[in-house]
């Protein structure tokens, strides 16, 4: 067997790009390596979970360092070590891998230059084009910071983007083949009893109206909201589920309960703040997930996305205003029939365009294209 090692910055598990690939690469039938930052001391018990059909074909190897929330640019420090330990295990392991699929500036950095002297494959996953997703980073290093992914994109054998859109973002780079694979879940229509009016599960950050909902929630109580997830707003999260018997916070949970929560509510919602470059380009999990499980969605204006939802009618569109998405979640609550209808062509958009059988194939055909280059 062929080995690919898997390389992504966070405990994997609760990570729905990262899971669905590494599934899709072990159905195919490689032996995966792999390779994350187990923030809470929990991810390889959850990893052996998620891929427990694939035990025999999988090796966990992880950072243990734990912490709160992502570590970014500002724990530079944090963030050297984590990739010294990633450098570690591929030289360790130079032997018996074939192809390092590393998702983000942040896994690679240290040792895409080795994965050439080894004569290893490189796929090089943009979940997020790091000077466009960390604004931490001080001014004077982003010129600096972009030169060095650059590079990595020109070494790279494939570069995987989220969307076509995303090729602007990466223009002052000549990668040697590009690929689109959408980050849509792998997923039955789920048809459940409704439980919220409104549910999210993803990071609590900023840019998201995240902290603006919660703010607002007290003049809203009477909607039944669900959230589950980590991040900046955690605690307000926390407080409002004790607080309100409509408000309820899950924690972190694995991604087949995050589909199988979003499939009780009646909306969901991809909402980013526009005026960012990264979301004016977005591919949020969110938005496949309302197409894969047939619910509205709200987005925002100026966000690209909007303009499909706009076209094939599949939700409604509002500005970053927390009262424009209260009044979108009211929209759907009263009128279930235009729910049914948007839900149905969401499903169908999903089928024809975006679903991850598609995906898989456009990945994996990339695979054995470079194997067979060998």
């Amino acid at each position: 067997m062929k080995t690919v090692m898997y390389v992504r910055a966070n405990g994997i598990y609760s990570d729905s790009r990262a899971t669905k690939e590494i599934t899709s690469i072990l159905r195919a039938g490689y032996q995966v390596l792999i390779v994350g930052w187990d923030r809470e001391g929990h991810s390889e018990e959850k990893c052996k979970e998620v891929f427990s059909k694939y035990l025999k074909q999988i090796k966990i190897c992880m950072f243990n360092y734990q912490v709160q929330d992502h570590v970014g640019f500002k724990n530079i420090g944090k963030l050297y070590k984590w990739l010294r330990f990633v450098a570690n295990i591929l030289h360790k392991n130079k032997d018996k891998v074939d192809i390092v699929h590393a998702c983000n500036l942040d896994t690679i950095l240290l040792c895409y230059k080795k994965c050439k002297k080894y004569n290893i494959k490189i796929v090089y996953d943009i979940f997020d084009y790091y000077v466009d997703g960390h604004g931490s980073i001080p001014s004077c290093l982003r010129s600096f910071i972009e030169k060095l992914e650059i590079g990595i994109i020109d070494t790279a054998d494939v570069t995987v983007i989220c969307t076509d859109e995303r090729r602007e973002q990466i223009a002052k780079s000549s990668p040697k083949k590009i690929i689109v694979v959408h980050n849509t879940p792998e997923v039955e229509w789920l048809h459940n009893d409704i439980e919220y009016d409104y549910f999210y599960c993803g990071t609590f950050c900023i840019q998201r109206l995240i902290e603006e909902i919660f703010k607002k929630y007290k003049d809203n109580s009477d909607l039944k909201f669900g959230f589950a997830g980590y991040g900046l707003y955690k605690d307000q999260a926390k407080e409002l589920d004790k607080k309100y018997e409509n408000f309820k916070y899950l924690g972190q949970i694995m991604y087949k309960d995050c589909l199988i929560n979003e499939s009780k509510s009646i909306c969901l919602s991809a909402i980013y703040e526009p005026t960012i470059r990264n979301h004016r380009l977005c591919a949020p999990n969110k938005f496949y997930e309302s197409l894969a499980l047939g619910k509205p969605v709200i987005v925002c204006r100026g966000t690209g996305i909007d303009k499909v939802v706009e076209k094939y009618n599949i939700g409604i569109v509002i500005n970053y205003d927390v009262n424009e998405f209260y009044d979108a979640v009211r929209a759907f609550k009263s009128n279930p029939a235009m729910c049914e209808e948007m839900g149905k062509r969401a499903r169908n958009l999903y089928d024809e365009k975006y679903n991850w059988g598609l995906m898989e194939k456009i990945l994996l055909d990339e695979y054995e294209a470079m194997l067979r280059k060998e």
